[in-house]
């Protein structure tokens, strides 16, 4: 394995875990604690969720041609950051919204299992279900599957580049831990919310640059 395809791997799980850095911070400015365990949790299950992704795109990869595979997953991983960048461009921050968080707790309460995953994308204070102000195990589920689901299609994409299961699901879980540390962190020590909606923009034109890179590689 080259230096170039270790450059590749790490910045592509950087780019699938940046979101944590904006659900850190959103649980850091107010003061939810995420405890070693369930952080570990959330790692095991996006790594996994990565592990599975990339198994599928090596499938497709190996019953067409590698060219073509390596087209499509430049361009499924590049899509994938502009589709990332523009929605972080059109989203509203959690913080500016006017509906109080009690009631879009409430409303959380009465969704379905997988509605719940999507909706914390968008509002990750929504998995302290139990305003305990720290993130269980159970809990820590609930956010690792929504944060596995929004990095699916980068797995995939990976996959069909014929990257390396083992090296970017390790990369991915390392990551995990560290980027959603270090949000909650900065939100603790920092106070400002914003910082979430920059990381989710970084980790689209990243995307971009890997795509853009791999395309013409």
């Amino acid at each position: 394995m080259t230096n170039l395809n270790i450059v590749t791997i790490f910045l592509l799980a950087l780019s699938s875990n940046l979101d944590n850095v904006g659900v850190g911070t959103s649980y850091g400015v107010r003061g939810i604690n995420i405890p070693f365990g369930s952080n570990l949790l959330i790692a095991v299950i996006t790594g996994a969720g990565t592990f599975v992704s990339m198994t599928i795109g090596n499938g497709i990869n190996n019953i067409i041609n590698p060219s073509v595979a390596n087209a499509v997953g430049a361009l499924v991983i590049g899509g994938t950051g502009v589709w990332v960048f523009i929605q972080e461009l059109l989203r509203r921050d959690e913080e500016e919204s006017d509906v109080p968080e009690l009631i879009q707790k409430t409303h959380f309460s009465n969704q379905s299992f997988f509605r719940k995953a999507l909706m914390i994308l968008d509002h990750p204070f929504l998995a302290d279900t139990d305003f305990s102000g720290h993130i269980s195990v159970k809990e820590g589920f609930l956010l690792a599957l929504a944060l596995t689901l929004n990095n699916l299609t980068n797995g995939i994409g990976a996959g069909l580049l014929g990257l390396d299961k083992t090296m970017t699901t390790v990369f991915v879980m390392i990551l995990s831990i560290a980027t959603i540390w270090f949000g909650i962190q900065f939100g603790l020590h920092s106070g400002v919310h914003w910082f979430g909606r920059f990381s989710g923009r970084i980790s689209g034109l990243i995307l971009v640059f890997l795509g853009i890179y791999e395309y013409f590689n």
